[in-house]
């Protein structure tokens, strides 16, 4: 069951965003331009040094821009929900060069050259083949891979009929990929292609979860962080920490919807959605702020 990690505090609200409303989709250390953090909302880039913003790219005449990863110092894979699509996105010329997979005019489900995604979400890049990329695909309840060429190859690792796929990630070793999807977190084995769920708010799908609580909202952004998963619930308004040495799960902050510095039994977030390590620090990305965590 869940517990508090007195540990752990808001160290401060780095961060107040232009607009109150806006969400940080996707947080990435920024390649370019070393010590600053890469940010999406739903339509546009952005660049922080935690003090000012900069505006890299306005997506919204093309799309949308949910998240992205950078393949190069220069070059971003982004991740058009509404068009269902992947584009390619070079900084220094300051342009969508093509469009990298999906038909980015129609939605469905296909694999090959001629893929089609349905609201895809997330994409990483694979940390042991660089010319491989993971990506969830939420209203076709699959996990795809996508090999970098020259022309773009899909593959569907994983398929399910109500599984809404949502974050992604992969351990150190590149054999796993942790993925939320819903109320649960599943860990997928590259090598055995197998799969097993971690953390369930029910036993709907399995009854083999390794921790289970009834009290999960929904699952989003996942990182892993020295042993720890780490999970934003958008909807419980928390982080949860997750031990698979104890099988045990931590709730971080109160559950109330604020921006409030504190311990973990004091804290307040506003829907947080993304994470980023940076330093060893865990950065959240929230509604209208980007918080940061220290502690043990």
């Amino acid at each position: 069951s869940f517990r508090s990690v007195p540990a752990f505090e808001i160290y401060s609200t780095i961060l107040p965003l232009p607009l109150s409303r806006m969400e940080v989709e996707h947080m990435e250390k920024d390649q370019l331009i070393p010590g600053n953090i890469l940010f999406s909302d739903h339509s546009s880039l952005y660049t922080t040094d935690g003090n000012n913003i900069t505006v890299v790219h306005d997506f919204s005449a093309d799309g949308s821009l949910y998240e992205f990863v950078q393949t190069e110092k220069f070059e971003l894979i982004t991740v058009d929900s509404y068009d269902s699509c992947l584009r390619l996105f070079n900084r220094l010329k300051d342009r969508i060069i093509n469009k990298f997979a999906g038909d980015c005019k129609k939605a469905g489900y296909r694999d090959g050259t001629e893929a089609l995604f349905n609201w895809p979400q997330s994409v990483i890049q694979d940390n042991q083949t660089p010319c491989l990329l993971y990506l969830t695909d939420f209203f076709n309840a699959a996990v795809r891979m996508v090999t970098n060429s020259r022309t773009p190859y899909v593959t569907t690792l994983v398929k399910s009929y109500l599984k809404r796929y949502t974050g992604i990630t992969q351990d150190q070793s590149g054999q796993y990929l942790y993925i939320t999807h819903d109320v649960r977190l599943e860990c997928f084995d590259l090598l055995r292609n197998t799969s097993i769920d971690i953390l369930s708010s029910d036993t709907m799908f399995t009854n083999s979860a390794a921790i289970y609580d009834h009290d999960i909202g929904y699952l989003s952004s996942i990182i892993l962080h020295e042993g720890l998963i780490i999970i934003t619930d958008r909807n419980q308004l928390v982080v949860i920490y997750a031990s698979m040495a104890t099988y045990s799960a931590s709730l971080v902050c109160t559950g109330v919807a604020g921006h409030l510095s504190g311990n973990s039994s004091f804290c307040q977030l506003n829907q947080p959605v993304s994470l980023l390590e940076m330093d060893d620090d865990i950065y959240i990305g929230e509604r209208g702020v980007i918080s940061i965590f220290r502690g043990n």
